[in-house]
């Protein structure tokens, strides 16, 4: 038997995760245009994106969710009313008390479900920053490691100098790989004359 998640430490894990993503916990109360709301749990995000997020409970009842709508659907159009272009996202959480699907809060905001079905970060995966696993070493140093494996070798000159200008970027790398076809061209024609 699985043991029904805890909404309240789903919502912990949740407002974990977005602070460690750059998101801030915005005042209650708000004023967007000329409309004053009050919207507990209403999150921005980072300075890199234009992201507001609601952290709330799942409604329990359709009395909650006409609330729910009616608070959503009041922000998103304060936000059209002054040309906004920021995004409402909503993050419901808990399991479904029915099973009817939240459509017209669709149709408002971006809608996800955190119920403990998966980890909080996997279901809330869209509002968090790419991270990437560090590279390894070998990697890191992969223009080193073809250096010693040319070293040495007659031919290897134009190549060396390609490595050379790795440091300096792609557009410096792409250029002297054009001037060392360019070249390679050029002792064609002369040892063809």
């Amino acid at each position: 038997m699985t043991k029904t998640p805890n909404p309240s430490d789903l919502r912990a894990e949740a407002a974990e995760l977005l602070v460690a993503n750059g998101y801030t916990l915005m005042p209650d109360k708000i004023v967007i245009g000329d409309v004053e709301l009050d919207i507990p749990g209403l999150w921005q995000g980072p300075s890199e994106t234009l992201d507001l997020t609601i952290v709330t409970d799942r409604p329990s009842s359709r009395e909650e969710e006409s609330r729910l709508y009616w608070l959503v659907q009041r922000l998103t159009r304060a936000l059209d009313a002054i040309e906004s272009r920021r995004t409402v996202t909503l993050v419901l959480i808990g399991r479904p008390v029915h099973s009817r699907i939240e459509s017209g809060l669709l149709e408002l905001a971006r809608v996800l479900v955190v119920d403990g079905s998966l980890t909080t970060d996997r279901m809330i995966g869209p509002l968090l920053r790419l991270q990437l696993p560090p590279s390894s070493e070998g990697h890191q140093n992969g223009i080193q490691a073809v250096a010693e494996v040319i070293a040495g070798k007659s031919d290897s000159r134009p190549l060396s100098a390609l490595l050379q200008t790795a440091p300096l970027g792609a557009r410096a790398v792409t250029e002297r790989y054009r001037s060392w076809v360019h070249e390679a061209f050029r002792e064609d024609r002369d040892s063809d004359a």
